[in-house]
């Protein structure tokens, strides 16, 4: 995720509402003033000549998420009339220029050590999701319905049955155990990256989540995709929905829309514009039945599901998880 949850809110308590614009922009609001910036994420500390490079690269104002950064590299960013945001996983530190205001975000006393995480294999992830949705795809198949090479398909496929959670049968590729494939997905997917905001807002979360979708244009419906306790609810009813989840391609202006910012854990509803290209509907999927709402990728809904709210959440995965199994043996009983 290129702004954590504890940065967001960290912005929050400062005064500042962030809205993302697109995985990778952002908008930062403080007291009527506003700026949009691009973000430039990196898992290392930045050094004088990298922030020179980018500087010499894009005259326009950034936003620098960085794990640390030395005085001479936040003297740097801010004399380019950039911004710049360090957040070690316990503290966070921020110069932002909003307008003409200058926010800073003052350090806790509590220091941490960045972690560096490796890229995300989204190809991979998004060919399990295409396998649970289908019973069988060659590779040319799974190349197109994935938005991957037919070389990287081949290389994951074979990373995959490696683990034994795919083989090849005389149709092509298909899923070796479903409940296998559903524990190595609840275990390993990092989650749909990008930048997530939370909000609060009244009604129950179905409402809340068709009056965001509301304020979408038409054009963008195909970028919006329903996720969480919601979609659950829609694909296989089972407890009242906690939380509405919401994944978009890109940011909308939910205080417009009735909505102010908060935490993780008061918030109503939490909006994403994610970087994992996977977790979209099929545009030829209908909507969901009776709420014309499109819902996420099955596994993005259980993954969702999962970290919920609730005491009883662990057997709301379980009767998805149910769901899901049955309606995979009759894809496969009709092919």
């Amino acid at each position: 995720m290129l702004i954590s949850t504890a940065a967001v809110r960290a912005l929050a308590d400062a005064g500042v509402t962030l809205i993302p614009r697109g995985p990778d922009v952002v908008e930062l609001i403080h007291d009527g003033s506003r700026a949009v910036l691009p973000v430039v994420s990196s898992a290392r500390p930045l050094g004088p000549r990298d922030i020179a490079a980018l500087i010499s690269r894009d005259r326009e104002p950034y936003l620098v998420v960085v794990p640390a950064a030395s005085p001479t590299v936040r003297r740097a960013i801010e004399e380019a009339g950039w911004s710049w945001l360090v957040d070690t996983g316990q503290e966070i530190v921020a110069a932002l220029r909003i307008g003409r205001r200058r926010i800073d975000l003052p350090a806790p006393t509590v220091a941490g050590r960045p972690t560096r995480p490796g890229p995300v294999p989204w190809g991979t992830f998004t060919l399990v999701r295409r396998l649970v949705q289908i019973p069988h795809a060659t590779q040319r198949q799974l190349a197109a319905l994935s938005g991957v090479s037919q070389p990287r398909v081949s290389q994951a496929l074979r990373a995959l049955a490696d683990k034994g959670l795919v083989q090849r049968t005389s149709a092509g590729w298909a899923i070796r155990d479903l409940d296998e494939a559903l524990r190595w997905w609840l275990a390993t997917y990092p989650g749909p990256g990008g930048i997530s905001t939370y909000w609060y807002g009244l009604g129950t979360p179905i409402d809340q989540v068709q009056r965001a979708v509301s304020t979408f244009a038409t054009t963008y419906r195909s970028g919006i995709a329903v996720s969480g306790d919601v979609a659950a609810d829609l694909l296989a009813p089972w407890r009242t929905p906690a939380r509405a989840v919401l994944y978009a391609r890109t940011g909308i202006d939910l205080p417009d829309a009735g909505y102010v910012p908060t935490g993780a854990e008061e918030a109503t509803l939490e909006f994403t514009v994610p970087k994992d290209p996977g977790l979209w509907p099929d545009p030829a999927a209908p909507p969901a039945k009776g709420s014309g709402l499109p819902l996420a990728d099955p596994l993005q809904i259980l993954w969702d599901v999962r970290r919920s709210p609730g005491a009883d959440s662990d057997d709301a995965v379980q009767h998805l998880w149910d769901e899901l199994r049955r309606r995979h043996h009759e894809r496969r009983q009709a092919a």
